[in-house]
């Protein structure tokens, strides 16, 4: 494997996706005024025609490993790799829905006025999901629908999760994939009009052909790690002969604590302070990216009104609470936090 320069997704006038092309040849439609820049959600660059220039598309396939907390993304076309991508899925969604439980189950425990328990709202429908599966095909689906958008993928090719987790035990997480991959599967065959479907021992076979290692450390942030496999996988299948990778993403969701009526824990007096909530101070949400003194920054909570702000990277880590909302100007609401990140050499 080797490394090559991005090719640059393009959005006919009509919205729809037409074939990438070369950065030099981006550049000089732009300076033409035939295109214009643009970013999308998932922090890629793309851009858009102004005037129509045909429809005619090439073949362009989308590989998907799946996992149970991250997955591995790729972009493919007959005569290059356009990207590579790996997703971290929202996870804490049990803890927060335990959480509310209890926390209503105490409520009606206390000496006060309070409607009676209900016992005839327990009704599912026959497609119920969890919503800690629910949460994460979600995320999945963003992200493909978002990538949908910028290329015109018309091949996908999925690593079939297949797991018998009643006779083994041990595989909890792979039945967590198993649970969702229905509605996943229905979704992408709706929007691609096919899906074809590989087990792992044809993946490891694919990796054993062209001499690659897969990471085994599968928090690490690298190509290797999950995004590997789904190359491969739709590489096969577009008959691909050389693989050049280009810049790789990771895309995480953004998380905020959800409004609460107050804190679990008193504070000194006996008052409980308030807790969660999207809203910031005086017109901000949380999520918003705002230029701060010249500085790029993600919008957090408020205490006397003053604003805090975070590190615009995956870490989202806080540097200031003291910051001015005149002094922040508001640019865009970021639900996906995304870094570009070179592949090693």
């Amino acid at each position: 494997m080797s490394l090559c320069n991005n090719r640059v997704p393009v959005v006919g006038n009509d919205d729809n996706p037409r074939m990438p092309t070369k950065a030099s040849r981006a550049r000089r439609w732009m300076a033409q005024g035939k295109a214009v820049a643009k970013w999308s959600n998932l922090g890629i660059f793309y851009i858009q025609l102004i005037q129509d220039a045909g429809c005619h598309t090439q073949d362009i396939g989308l590989g998907l490993d799946p996992g149970s907390k991250y997955d591995g993304i790729a972009i493919v076309s007959k005569k290059e790799v356009l990207l590579t991508a790996m997703t971290e899925l929202p996870q804490g969604i049990t803890k927060k829905l335990q959480q509310r439980s209890n926390q209503r189950r105490n409520r009606r425990c206390r000496n006060c006025r309070r409607r009676e328990c209900r016992f005839n709202n327990r009704r599912r429908a026959e497609d119920w999901l969890a919503p800690s599966q629910q949460s994460k095909v979600e995320f999945k689906l963003t992200i493909i629908a978002g990538l949908r958008n910028l290329y015109p993928i018309n091949k996908c090719v999925v690593e079939d999760v297949c797991f018998n987790h009643y006779q083994k035990r041990w595989g909890k997480y792979f039945s967590t994939v198993e649970i969702g991959k229905t509605l996943l599967y229905e979704t992408l065959f709706e929007w691609f009009g096919q899906l074809k479907l590989v087990s792992g021992v044809d993946t490891a076979q694919l990796r054993a052909k062209y001499g690659i290692h897969k990471c085994t450390d599968k928090r690490k942030r690298v190509v290797e790690s999950h995004a590997i496999d789904a190359l491969l996988i739709i590489d096969n299948e577009l008959n691909l002969t050389h693989i050049e990778i280009p810049s790789f993403y990771v895309w995480k969701r953004y998380q905020y604590r959800r409004r609460q009526l107050h804190k679990f824990q008193f504070a000194k007096g006996g008052i409980r302070r308030r807790e969660g909530g999207s809203n910031s101070l005086n017109g901000f949400k949380k999520g918003d990216i705002v230029l701060y003194r010249n500085r790029l920054a993600r919008v957090g909570g408020y205490m006397n009104d003053k604003i805090s702000l975070h590190t615009v990277g995956l870490k989202n880590k806080r540097f200031t609470q003291h910051a001015e909302p005149k002094e922040c100007i508001r640019l865009y609401t970021q639900k996906i936090m995304y870094a570009a990140i070179p592949p090693a050499r």
